[in-house]
């Protein structure tokens, strides 16, 4: 048969023996874990209950549901078959459950097929379901009515009462206990099943199977390949392996998820996901978490264990997950995804094969090469086979499948692949077919999903939408494919990216190669202080570094990577497959290209250097310089933990300059620009280095001045941190008067923390002007001070000093402050109608505040209570003020998380005697 004839051929043909014996088939993963159990009274209780699971990622049956009851289908059948595969049955336990004929028919089911009985006693007390009552009140009364009515059989009842007393004796939770406050009784019941049930998976993306061209049989087959495997001289331990290798982008990893997700029909939530880091330079990263997601999945440990865990004790969390899988002794399903050809990857994944699984348990490790697979498996403990029985080529592609799956990208809303006609059919062929390549182990080519998406993106907007046009793309590139070769998928997977103008090829380079390599990116917005996810972050990030003013210009270009393949579509992480991130570096390896000046690794030509990343001296691709005198194209520089730059940096030669990043480099003290016009030089037309718009300057403990600034009249961002775990004594900046900030009119953002005087603010008149004029900035939206130490201690001088706003930015939202103990007062903050957050918890000397309702939008207020003489009226919207709330609370209340928002971590932090935090509470 000619390898491009478009029917589907044998899966077995490619694939080696599988053994004389096999394992059973297991059933499809469940469509849903919960059943929510109930009679028709309760509804408006378990239809909010159904909402709170789901928000904790639970997968509940409620007969309310769209995805619970399929239309056109039999009810009976779908309710049994829920009834009988669900991980656990939550009863809500009622007067009318226990009178009407359907939850009773459920809880029968539930018991006769093993499933776990969790009941709510739902304005029910357990008393009500003892022996007695069952005979003298629930049975005659109300059961026996539904046999006269023949609904039921008479002997149905002796199964009621059998079901009742497991119910009964099952742990529940009582309603009663809980003082008629629903929504608490409700949290704490989600609580008790997550401990059950435990959540989704953290590790596994769930796959949907519409989105996974032949997942039913992928599945099927994959199943099919495991193999036995014996220890010596212990027959009764038996184990199944299977290793799966395959080039980059063939659908290894969507298969293992895939795998998990279809396993857990045999295993239940004895499934373990670990996908292991693919670069070399980051393959301990995340190490533990993957350990730890192991000890709750496999090793069954509670959680004060696993939090226990540490870098430090990690060898201690290997002995864990031995000891939890050898107390449960269940088998288990483990899939090792991704296992890199370098050791730090082989090692972790030998590790997991060496904690000794229970008998009956499956294991899956998907790599690229069969060497890769060689040296894992063969280290399995006194196995009677060879390694090379256990691993096997990926199941390939069959045609249709490939076409289908080339089409939803291609011609979403044509029909499907059947329904065409014979031209266009004959269109689809040929696209498919450049879609095949050889790699090592199979016998013949095979369909590459990645380049078939790829491929498919790109003819989306090729000829209108008509497959004539495709035909004619594919005659005028004169054949897409060098050859047949894996290594030749560039060809295709380059078609988008050449479509992309100049700053969005550099978007996706920074997708590709930056987001895994530098932690800067990854910092929350220091006004940030609820929850955002890291796309937000990451596209606010890039907004910066490619100067595009409007985030939501950056956003639709990160979209449009998405569209078009190269980025992986998600709407809260960046990710980027292994194959574009090595199809990246091959771009940036072309010496004098755009690519090449932005990533460039070498030394020479540092003139046209755009971007320079140095960590420890060691940028994130190759190697670079140490000193940037010569870079006068450069437009991003980031400096970790650079010692060697010397006391001084100086940035007079780059008038590119648009981001600097410089942390922990503990010998820096000045930061400088060596012009002529060395005082006020942003006076002048935005200073010389007016491209500059954001500067971060982090954990820099000999910093004394940073006169820089002065030449920085375009900055929109900026960042000094200092460290809160050292307090050297603080020291007055160098230069010859503290900044004028008039000038920075562009300024949107401002975080100063540190305990050394940087800005020449050690008096308090000086620091009030200084503030006064910050504030005044038509363009500031945030704005935070604080300073770990202050010259002046608590005496006669606390609190009398006055700020008295006049004019300031109608656009800030976000103010926090720690102001020298002289200022008692602060008025005019009715002026901010756009405040958000007022954070005061640093100003001790704050003796009095005034009406707060006039800020509509106020919703988060923090304060120092220390001379504070009494809280200032609220507006409705605030969080967090609990009701007979004095100044003695905090007494009662105890150490508790405070609103603290700075950096872009969870830091948590724990008021003093003096502090009283208002955050948001649930209630």
């Amino acid at each position: 048969m000619c390898p491009d004839d478009p029917v589907s051929t044998s899966l077995e043909d490619g694939m080696e023996s599988l053994g004389p014996e096999r394992r059973r088939e297991p059933e499809p993963e469940p469509k849903h874990d919960i059943f929510l159990s109930h009679s028709g009274n309760e509804k408006p209780f378990v239809e909010q209950l159904d909402h709170d699971l789901r928000a904790v990622h639970q997968r509940p049956f409620f007969d309310q549901d769209s995805d619970s009851l399929v239309k056109g289908e039999e009810l009976h059948a779908q309710i049994l078959e829920a009834a009988r595969r669900c991980r656990v049955a939550v009863v809500v336990v009622s007067e009318g459950f226990l009178t009407s004929l359907w939850p009773m028919l459920e809880l029968s089911w539930f018991v006769k097929y093993g499933v776990p009985l969790f009941p709510l006693f739902f304005k029910l007390p357990p008393d009500d379901l003892d022996e007695s009552n069952v005979e003298t009140k629930w049975k005659p009364k109300y059961w026996r009515k539904l046999v006269d009515k023949g609904e039921v059989k008479e002997e149905v009842l002796e199964t009621w009462s059998k079901a009742v007393e497991k119910l009964r004796n099952s742990i529940g939770v009582d309603y009663a206990h809980y003082v008629n406050s629903e929504l608490k009784y409700r949290k704490d019941v989600v609580g008790e099943i997550c401990k059950l049930w435990p959540r989704r998976m953290k590790y596994a993306i769930d796959v949907p199977k519409d989105k996974i061209q032949g997942y039913e049989r992928l599945c099927k087959v994959a199943s099919s390949m495991f193999t036995e495997g014996k220890v010596v001289g212990r027959d009764e331990e038996i184990h199944w392996y299977l290793g799966l290798y395959g080039m980059g982008g063939v659908g290894k990893t969507t298969l293992c998820k895939a795998m998990c997700n279809y396993s857990q029909g045999e295993f239940g939530d004895r499934v373990c996901y670990v996908e292991l880091p693919s670069e070399q330079g980051i393959a301990r990263k995340d190490r533990l978490a993957r350990l730890k997601h192991a000890l709750e999945r496999l090793g069954g440990c509670n959680r004060s264990v696993i939090d226990s865990i540490s870098e430090e004790r990690i060898q201690q969390g290997w002995d864990d997950l031995e000891d939890g899988i050898i107390r449960n002794q269940l088998p288990v399903f483990l899939a090792i995804d991704n296992v890199g050809d370098f050791e730090d990857s082989r090692d972790e994944a030998r590790r997991y094969l060496k904690v000794g699984l229970p008998p009956g348990s499956k294991v899956l490790v998907t790599a690229r090469s069969q060497e890769v697979l060689k040296s894992v498996l063969q280290t399995i403990p006194n196995l009677v086979r060879d390694a090379t029985d256990y691993y096997k080529p990926i199941p390939r592609l069959e045609w249709l499948e490939a076409a289908t799956l080339f089409l939803s990208y291609a011609a979403p809303k044509r029909l499907p692949v059947s329904l065409l006609r014979a031209e266009e059919r004959e269109i689809v062929k040929m696209c498919v077919s450049e879609c095949r390549f050889d790699d090592i182990g199979y016998p013949s080519s095979q369909y590459h999903p990645l380049v078939l998406r790829a491929l498919g993106t790109y003819f989306h907007d090729v000829g209108s939408g008509s497959m004539l046009g495709w035909k004619k793309a594919l005659k005028n590139r004169n054949k897409l494919q060098l050859s047949r070769e894996a290594g030749n998928v560039n060809a295709i997977l380059g078609l988008n990216y050449d479509s992309l103008p100049d700053i969005e090829k550099l978007v996706f380079l920074d997708c590709a190669l930056y987001t895994s390599g530098s932690q800067e990116w990854q910092w929350r917005p220091w006004w940030e202080h609820e929850e955002v996810n890291h796309m937000t972050i990451w596209v606010s990030w890039i907004s910066k570094v490619h100067a595009v003013s409007d985030f939501e210009d950056a956003k639709w270009m990160v979209e449009k990577l998405q569209r078009l393949s190269l980025v992986e579509d998600s709407s809260s992480v960046v990710s980027v497959h292994d194959l574009y991130k090595e199809f990246a570096r091959v771009l940036v390896k072309k010496e004098g290209s755009k690519e090449w000046q932005w990533w460039m690794s070498q030394v020479s030509n540092a003139k046209h250097l755009k971007r320079l990343v140095l960590d420890k001296d060691k940028p994130i691709i190759g190697r670079a310089m140490g000193r940037f005198v010569d870079c006068r194209s450069l437009v991003f520089l980031e400096l970790v933990g650079c010692d060697d730059i010397g006391p001084d940096l100086e940035l007079g030669n780059l008038r590119s300059l648009r981001v600097l990043h410089v942390a922990w480099c503990w010998n820096l003290k000045r930061i400088v620009c060596s012009c002529i016009n060395r005082r006020h030089c942003y006076e002048r037309a935005g200073g010389c280095l007016s491209e500059l718009t954001t500067v971060k300057l982090r954990m820099l403990n000999s910093l004394e001045a940073v006169p820089f600034l002065r030449h920085c009249g375009n900055l929109q961002h900026l960042e000094i941190h200092g460290s809160d775990y050292y307090f050297s004594p603080g020291s007055v900046a160098t230069d010859e008067e503290p900044m004028d900030f008039r000038y920075f009119k562009a300024l949107r953002t401002i975080s100063i923390r540190c305990d050394r005087d940087i800005l020449g603010l050690a008096k308090c008149d000086a620091f009030i002007r200084w503030l006064l004029t910050v504030l005044q900035l038509e363009n500031l939206t945030a704005f935070e001070y604080e300073r770990y130490k202050f010259d002046i201690e608590e005496d006669d001088e606390t609190g009398v000093y006055t700020i008295n706003l006049v004019q300031v930015s109608r656009k800030l939202s976000v103010l926090s402050l720690c102001l020298p103990i002289e200022i008692g007062e602060v008025k005019g903050l009715h002026l901010l109608s756009e405040l958000t957050t007022l954070n005061l918890s640093g100003c001790r000397g704050l003796r009095r505040l005034p009406d707060l309702r006039c800020l509509p939008k106020l919703k988060w207020l923090c304060v120092t209570l220390s001379n504070l003489k009494a809280l200032p009226p609220l507006g409705p919207e605030v969080r967090g003020i609990p009701k007979g709330f004095t100044r003695n609370h905090w007494n009662y209340l105890g150490g508790h998380e405070c609103l603290q928002p700075y950096c872009g971590q969870t830091i948590k932090r724990y008021c003093d005697t003096s502090t009283e935090c208002l955050r948001k509470w649930e209630c």
